[in-house]
């Protein structure tokens, strides 16, 4: 008897051809029978899913996430699951949990998990070092997703040179290689750098490139969120394909994107590179999120992110003082990028009070008002008790223009989570929405592509990049991870003010055969795997 049957829907198989209406039959986890299902086949009634008007899919592969991060207190993944996504590839930009020694457990990633993700000491022990070791502990905790693991660059530079700026030895450079071939051996997928952070920022291209090579006997991918998103960002592209070039590995540009006024437009050109080396013979793609603004942030922690650990009314009086104004202002001056020096390049995105400047960047806002960018910031600061969020600012014609690239799939960016995160952390609406944007607005309001193709781009054009030939198709004898959602009513609810609205329109995902999520709601299953490979 199958295990479940999904009984009359449109089945979108993911090849990109039309759909066909069908059923779907389960057994232990497998596809198992597509077309028509005899009544004799059926299972018990609790068993069945009617998907009649609805769309049955292979689940959605979020090629970009920092799940990783998360998954050991989130493991149910809720925030993924209800996004239609079954399998998340995670170790991005550079940063992931293994391998790890207690003096970086201690330091540096606590840090980070506690301002990226709001998960703190008490909440996290490290239990592993080994990659090996991390990966079982997550197939002995269970999660909601799959997981498709990759090792961050900046993670290993840490474990093995420190954070200090300086070129590594040669010495150095072989044991970071060493242990990259290590977790590849006991089944990591790939390598990610985040060029633009630290410590993985100090290596030059010579040294990612000398890394890079242990990947191309395990066919493992190299992800790069790359060194500018902005005036640089050619440049920086043609970095990710040289090292494609050199090494013979499959490349991916992260979240690809550019930041500000002076680069609209330039993505036109960078994808143009991309074309290019994909004719050169160089295996390289991209992603994005579906969305025109980046990391959402306090526009505090912009300012003075060193002022963070104090109380309200203290940094209040800082930012009353004109001598820190001044040291502010001598400091952000000389960042580049910064909101000082390039006010116009980031979005107010929840002003508290003043929802009239939402949507402003703080450029033309303070020049509105006639002030200076930074006078404006504090005294807006002061108003609202620190609770204005700001984000980079990108275009939204050139988040169409990569969304709709054949070369692009799609990722959130995020990390997942089981329902909200803790304190007052910033979220972004991508963690809870980006997937059902695309096959909801950007496919149905904005005419980007048929339902077929955001399918193919959801989920099979994910799939064999990363050489999963068990699953991002419907097919017989594939893994039987499926999304079953209506085509009028799919989309995003998460808003910058609300990030963790649940999307609309998903009726049921299937991981491994079993039902993770029914009427937008997570059962509470913990499916998922760690696709491991060898």
């Amino acid at each position: 008897m199958l295990s479940w049957v999904i009984k009359g829907g449109q089945v979108y198989d993911g090849s990109g051809d039309p759909a066909y209406q069908g059923d779907i039959g389960i057994l232990d986890g497998i596809i198992v029978k597509t077309g028509s299902i005899e009544d004799g086949e059926m299972p018990a009634p609790g068993r069945v899913l009617d998907a009649t008007g609805l769309a049955v899919a292979p689940g959605f592969i979020d090629i970009h996430s920092h799940s990783d991060l998360t998954l050991p207190v989130h493991s149910r993944a809720e925030s993924s699951l209800v996004q239609g996504i079954t399998t998340e590839v995670a170790g991005s930009c550079g940063w992931s949990l293994a391998p790890v020694k207690d003096e970086t457990a201690r330091g540096v990633l606590r840090n980070l998990l506690r301002s990226l993700c709001g998960i703190t000491g008490k909440e996290l022990r490290f239990t592993w070092h080994s990659f090996a070791e991390y990966a079982e502990h997550l197939t002995k905790l269970g999660t909601g997703t799959n997981l498709y693991p990759i090792m961050g660059q900046s993670l290993l530079r840490a474990h093995v040179v420190g954070t200090r700026k300086r070129a590594a030895t040669p010495e150095e450079i072989a044991a970071m290689r060493a242990l990259l071939r290590q977790a590849l051996a006991d089944g990591c997928r790939g390598l990610s750098t985040g060029r633009s952070y630290l410590p993985g920022g100090h290596a030059d291209t010579a040294e990612i490139g000398a890394i890079c090579a242990e990947l191309a006997p395990y066919g493992g991918i190299y992800t790069s969120h790359i060194k500018s998103e902005s005036a640089d960002m050619l440049a920086a592209v043609e970095e990710v394909i040289d090292i494609g070039r050199q090494t013979g590995v499959k490349v991916q540009v992260s979240h690809h994107k550019s930041i500000g006024p002076d680069n609209f437009g330039l993505v036109r050109q960078s994808l143009a590179l991309m074309e290019q080396a994909r004719a050169d013979g160089i295996d390289i793609n991209c992603d994005v999120y579906p969305y025109d603004y980046a990391q959402v942030y306090m526009l505090r922690d912009g300012l003075a992110r060193q002022w963070r650990s104090l109380a309200t009314e203290k940094v209040i009086a800082k930012l009353q003082s004109e001598d820190e104004r001044d040291t502010l202002r001598r400091r952000l001056g000389k960042a580049s990028g910064s909101i000082l020096a390039t006010p116009q390049n980031y979005l107010l995105i929840e002003v508290p009070g003043r929802p009239e400047l939402e949507g402003q960047s703080i450029g033309d806002a303070a020049a509105q008002a006639g002030a200076d960018p930074l006078d404006w910031c504090c005294e807006l600061l002061i108003e609202t008790e620190l609770r204005v969020k700001v984000a980079a600012r990108m275009d939204e014609a050139d988040v169409r223009t990569v969304l709709a690239h054949p070369l692009s799939m799609v990722g959130t960016d995020a990390f997942a989570l089981d329902g909200a995160p803790l304190g007052s952390l910033p979220l972004h609406p991508r963690h809870y929405g980006s997937f059902p944007r695309v096959a909801g607005h950007y496919r149905r309001d904005v005419g980007l592509f048929s339902l077929a193709e955001a399918v193919r781009k959801l989920a099979a054009v994910p799939a064999a990049k990363l050489g999963l030939t068990d699953r991002g198709l419907i097919k017989g004898g594939l893994c039987a991870d499926l999304v079953v959602f209506d085509p009028e009513e799919i989309n995003d609810r998460a808003t910058a003010a609300q990030p963790t609205m649940p999307p609309a329109g998903i009726k049921a995902v299937f991981v491994h055969g079993e039902l993770a999520v029914r009427d937008n709601m997570p059962t509470g299953v913990k499916a998922g795997r760690v696709l491991l490979g060898r």
